[in-house]
């Protein structure tokens, strides 16, 4: 049987990327404790070149993944049925509405915890907006499972709002960071939540007849990865849960598209460029 079909390969790629993930939350953590001091200033620590150097290992983990996949000659259809239909088993169903429901969950736990909050209303906004992502997000999954595609609009819609969701937690986040001095403190919840956009932009391509698989692929990778690591950080638990809420959503994607990837044809060979002497 076909790894890919079989997901074999989804099985492998996925966990290279929880892996990732988790060893960035363990460095993260150990730099939290050890590169800062007890008025939370970061100090010279070799834990600030570790971060940095296994975050660009991973990528180029993922990129000679997804390299090894197009050199089997392997292509993702450029349709969204194509791309992201996940209809052989239950299973799936029950991964995407345990997502979405954990990002519901998350939105709900933050309103309620940041009602006393200064920038409680920029919370609310946050919740609000998470929360219907979370509710849109099995739709939009579920979508890709009809056989009729005539309908376009309503996947375009929904992919819309998680990328809405992601700006507005990034504005937020540059908005109570704005006097903060220590990059380091802020940083990786920024680069996180802007992966995830950047994630769900290249996700909603599909919907939207603009894919690119590759860069897809590579941007859910690089979200999931990030959203793991920024659990490492303190923060309200209800944008903890969404973190990984969409950390799960990032990995239901990566292995639903890694499960598609179907034989393509050979490359066509190129004519070697002799200035037109042969054809003239």
């Amino acid at each position: 049987m076909d790894n890919f079909r079989s997901g074999k390969k989804s099985l492998e790629y996925c966990c290279y990327i929880a892996g990732a993930g988790a060893f960035c939350v363990f460095l993260r953590w150990l730099q939290r404790q050890l590169a800062f001091d007890e008025l939370g200033l970061a100090e010279k620590s070799a834990f600030h070149f570790f971060v940095v150097g296994f975050l660009i290992a991973a990528a180029i983990v993922f990129l000679r993944f997804i390299r090894g996949f197009a050199l089997q000659r392997r292509t993702l259809p450029e349709d969204f049925a194509g791309a992201l239909c996940n209809s052989e088993h239950k299973l799936y169903t029950a991964a995407r509405y345990a997502a979405g429901g954990l990002m519901l969950a998350g939105a709900l736990l933050l309103l309620h915890q940041s009602g006393t909050d200064r920038n409680a209303s920029d919370f609310r906004n946050l919740s609000i907006l998470a929360g219907v992502a979370g509710i849109a997000f099995p739709i939009w999954l579920g979508l890709a499972n009809r056989e009729d595609q005539s309908n376009t609009w309503l996947p375009c819609l929904l992919s819309f709002l998680p990328m809405l969701a992601m700006a507005v937690w990034m504005i937020i986040c540059y908005k109570l960071n704005t006097i903060n001095s220590v990059i380091w403190d802020f940083i990786i919840e920024l680069l996180a939540v802007a992966l995830t956009m950047f994630a769900f932009f290249r996700l909603g391509g599909f919907a939207f007849g603009k894919p690119d698989w590759k860069r897809c692929l590579f941007d859910c990778s690089m979200a999931a990865t990030m959203d793991l690591m920024a659990l490492a950080d303190e923060r309200y638990l209800g944008m903890q849960l969404m973190f990984l809420a969409v950390a799960i959503q990032m990995l239901l994607c990566v292995w639903i598209m890694v499960k598609n990837l179907r034989q393509g044809e050979a490359p066509a060979p190129k004519e070697d460029d002799n200035g037109g002497f042969e054809k003239l």
